[in-house]
């Protein structure tokens, strides 16, 4: 069983979804429900594996059509940046958008479609980097300067923050489910009990063992040893209390999702988490 309990932030806002989390029991099932609020290096002079991937298959009218530029945060060459223009693409058709083209050129990625808004092409380019890892300690902080976005090696410990309000930082152990091991994951409107748009996550048959590892050896252990912690990109979206060990292998992010920020999170974890880290230069 998991208590309701955690806070976290993941959506964005001005190009990235923000959301506050909590983890909480579904009735009926074993599931780790994580509750969400939304609002909503270098291929110089190389063609992408791009062209439109679309599902309409034709290019739509040049000036109707918005673009963004993404170039890598550190060195990647061309190959690195082909993977990640590839997953791009993938993200670009599960989020439904039409006559996107995706192109690799003078060590940038290159994204353009016609309809769609800059915030909405952002997101193709967010790493989506998704990792359960367990909280060891956890105290709040003052000051969001405190609170950037962390990385680090998987295998090495993290400190990381989440926000609600008020700032909380905790000191996490190394990955025990790795994003990696995410089978799929689907938005879809819960009528049932009138939850609104979700995303339901699966794992693969490695991701559920492992989930099920780590929620059995955190379920004994004293607070704040009993909690794990959901990390997107560096921030600790939800570090719900776990009572029991949960072997379903899923995982549910439920909240105040439009239907557009649901598919779009569900595109990123579906497709994996780019290659590269990327910033938008244009």
């Amino acid at each position: 069983m998991i208590s309701r309990h955690g806070t976290g932030r993941a959506q964005r806002a001005a190009g990235r979804l923000r959301r506050r989390v909590r983890g909480g029991v579904a009735a009926g099932a074993a599931l780790l429900v994580l509750t969400a609020c939304g609002g909503g290096s270098s291929g110089d002079g190389e063609e992408g594996t791009g062209g439109a991937e679309d599902a309409a298959g034709t290019p739509g009218p040049a000036a109707a059509r918005t673009s963004l530029t993404f170039r890598p945060a550190a060195g990647q060459d061309t190959a690195g940046l082909k993977s990640a223009a590839a997953l791009m693409r993938h993200r670009a058709t599960a989020m439904g958008l039409r006559e996107t083209r995706v192109d690799v050129a003078a060590g940038a990625i290159t994204v353009s479609a016609p309809g769609a808004s800059k915030a909405k092409l952002r997101v193709l380019g967010e790493q989506a980097r998704l990792d359960f890892r367990p909280v060891r300690n956890q105290a709040p902080v003052t000051a969001k300067a405190q609170c950037p976005p962390a990385g680090g090696p998987s295998e090495k410990p993290l400190s990381a923050c989440a926000t609600n309000g008020s700032d909380v930082r905790y000191d996490l152990g190394p990955v025990a489910v790795p994003g990696t091991d995410v089978a799929r994951a689907r938005a879809r409107l819960d009528e049932q009990s009138a939850q609104g748009w979700l995303v339901d996550v699966t794992f693969t048959a490695a991701g559920a063992r492992r989930f099920a590892a780590l929620t059995a050896e955190l379920a004994p252990k004293a607070p704040p040893a009993n909690q794990l912690a959901m990390v997107l990109d560096g921030t600790v979206i939800s570090a719900p209390v776990v009572q029991q060990q949960l072997t379903d292998g899923r995982v549910q992010i439920s909240g105040s999702f439009t239907r557009s920020s649901a598919e779009e999170l569900a595109a990123q974890l579906s497709a994996g988490a780019l290659p590269v880290r990327l910033q938008v230069s244009g």
